[in-house]
């Protein structure tokens, strides 16, 4: 058994490192364990094949300094979040037995992204339910649940500073070469993806999760936006963001 201190899960490979990455980098960085579930392989993208988003996210986790990596089969396109989908990733949950999770937000451009967020939701309350799921595994119930932003944008509840981490998260963004813009083929330049800013949903129905405490290295949360195609004016937002990702909390579990 392999316990997590943080375990970042998105709907598609490369949400979480455009979501969370430079906090990812930044827990890894002081020590602590982290890991990554893709909720699927993105194998209905416009973009790359499912072989190609496979070998992209583990150059990308190695980058983030993760420890574990994963992926569920939910169904891109059309993400599942029936009984089967929570019974898998309540294994994978009392598996790494993470502290905190971070997931995506509940509403979102993509319906994949707000779908997997009550996924992430539902599991991790029902993983602490010895009667759900693989009743062989001791039940396990993450400290607290937060969600990183993608598309859509809102007030952050707080923010982390992912200065000393920014360079493996632009890393881990250059790995996704069939899904984001790269600067050294359009222009010859340095080798580098562009990335925005982003924020947790507002608190879901249930109870809201105390705030996480950006000084406190146990307990990171935050997000950054989701990359567009090449478009200098958006590439300059993206440089003015370097250094930041907001977040806040969604639910306690």
């Amino acid at each position: 058994m392999s316990k997590l201190d943080v375990l970042a899960i998105g709907p598609h490979p490369d949400d979480v490192e455009l979501g969370c990455g430079g906090t990812l980098a930044l827990a890894a960085s002081q020590g602590r364990r982290v890991g990554i579930l893709h909720l699927t392989r993105g194998e209905r993208g416009t973009r790359g094949t499912p072989e190609q988003r496979l070998a992209e996210a583990e150059r990308a986790a190695a980058a983030l300094g993760v420890v574990e990596l994963a992926f569920l089969d939910c169904g891109d396109g059309a993400l599942r979040s029936g009984e089967p989908e929570e019974d898998a990733l309540i294994e994978v949950l009392r598996t790494w037995r993470p502290e905190l999770v971070l997931g995506p937000p509940p509403h979102d451009r993509h319906p994949d992204h707000a779908r997997g967020h009550g996924l992430v939701a539902a599991a991790s309350f029902y993983s602490g339910l010895q009667a759900r799921g693989n009743r062989a595994m001791a039940a396990h119930r993450p400290a607290a649940v937060f969600s990183y932003m993608q598309h859509h944008s809102f007030e952050p509840s707080f923010v982390v500073d992912v200065t000393d981490a920014w360079e493996a998260k632009m890393a881990a963004l250059a790995a996704y070469r069939s899904q984001l813009y790269q600067a050294d083929t359009a222009a010859g330049g340095a080798s580098g993806a562009g990335a925005g800013s982003g924020a947790s949903g507002p608190p879901s129905p249930g109870g809201a999760a105390n705030p996480a405490n950006p000084s406190n290295p146990a307990s990171p949360a935050g997000g950054a936006g989701a990359m567009g195609p090449a478009n200098p004016a958006r590439a300059a937002t993206a440089a003015s963001l370097a250094g930041a990702e907001h977040g806040g909390p969604v639910t306690k579990v």
